[in-house]
């Protein structure tokens, strides 16, 4: 694989720094090797972080508008074959087409010297990789809203609605992190989590995190490797997660084993800017197995109308409709 760090000639904390931003935020995904080649450069050496925070806050105050014809043709250059002899100057600028809709979304700007108060969010069909004021991480899931506490000695969030995938480094204070009416910490480790309509989820890749309900007394509940969290009866209790299914959004795609098709689009609507509606119960009652992007509704329905003789049109306004086999009476033109 063809290293994506600029030429030595380039290659201080700044411009490093700008090249990654322009990549985990361009609208193209880096995919798993991409994804696993930033957190190495990201864990080297402090001054990365602190240089990726940098280029956060010379993205907000550019404001730049992504649909200029001199931005594009930028972002081509900075992403394209020669992305490896790059300045910070076009790497920034590089951000424009697919990738300001991302790094606007979640506009927000954390400095070391002083307390980190923000919010970062995401609207449909885009998510965000960014790092925390002490050194963590966190990748937001589209349609998401994170709010930031941080202090000298304090790490705290709040997940306002949506879906968020953290990796929390080790420091004096442990991270808390409120969902709905739960409470999670945690020292050090990986984890993610949701809270969409009333309802909180937990998966826990690695390490120890502790949830509890606010203000409620007794002991909480521990979490440990490849164990989630359900809320039933209105307390969180433990169950067995699949860890690379749950996960499987960070990189762009779906991962569904033997579920049925109603369950799967609520899962696909969660993440795309593209919509599914199932128009009746026997077509949400198939079941399917695979593995698919979810910023490609065309190919996905398009896979469904071959292998499971469904129905599949799209009505002018762009929603995707997914019934049984057409009828003459139907609307919209069917593919």
């Amino acid at each position: 694989m063809t290293s994506v760090i600029p030429e030595p000639s380039n290659d201080d904390h700044a411009d490093a720094a700008a090249f990654w931003f322009a990549r985990m935020n361009s609208g193209d995904p880096p995919g798993v090797e991409g994804d696993i080649e930033f957190r190495r450069w990201l864990g080297e050496d402090p001054g990365n972080a602190l240089a990726y925070r940098s280029c956060q806050q010379a993205w907000r105050l550019m404001e730049l508008d992504a649909g200029e014809p001199e931005v594009l043709a930028l972002r081509a250059t900075a992403l394209g074959p020669d992305a490896r002899r790059l300045t910070r100057r076009r790497a920034l600028f590089g951000l424009a087409g697919g990738a300001v809709a991302a790094s606007c979304g979640g506009l927000w700007v954390v400095t070391a010297a002083s307390s980190a108060r923000a919010l970062i969010s995401t609207e449909a069909g885009q998510r965000l990789t960014a790092p925390l004021p002490d050194g963590s991480e966190v990748t937001l899931a589209p349609s998401s809203r994170l709010r930031l506490g941080f202090g000298a000695d304090r790490r705290a969030a709040v997940l306002e609605t949506g879906q968020a995938y953290f990796h929390i480094q080790p420091a004096a204070a442990p991270f808390v992190l409120r969902v709905g009416a739960q409470l999670l910490t945690i020292d050090q480790g990986r984890f993610q989590t949701a809270h969409e309509d009333g309802r909180s989820e937990v998966v826990v890749e690695q390490g120890r995190l502790r949830v509890a309900g606010r203000g409620r007394a007794g002991a909480p509940l521990v979490l440990t490797n490849g164990q989630g969290g359900e809320v039933q009866a209105g307390q969180m209790r433990a169950v067995s997660a699949d860890v690379e299914l749950e996960t499987a959004w960070r990189m762009g795609r779906l991962v569904v084993r033997d579920r049925p098709l109603g369950e799967v689009v609520d899962r696909f609507n969660r993440y795309s800017a593209d919509r599914l509606t199932l128009m009746d119960r026997a077509a949400g009652e198939v079941r399917i197995s695979g593995s698919f992007r979810y910023d490609g509704a065309q190919e996905f329905v398009l896979a469904l109308a071959r292998g499971f003789d469904l129905s599949v049109q799209r009505t002018t306004d762009g929603e995707w409709r997914i019934g049984s086999p057409r009828k003459p009476s139907d609307e919209a033109a069917t593919l």
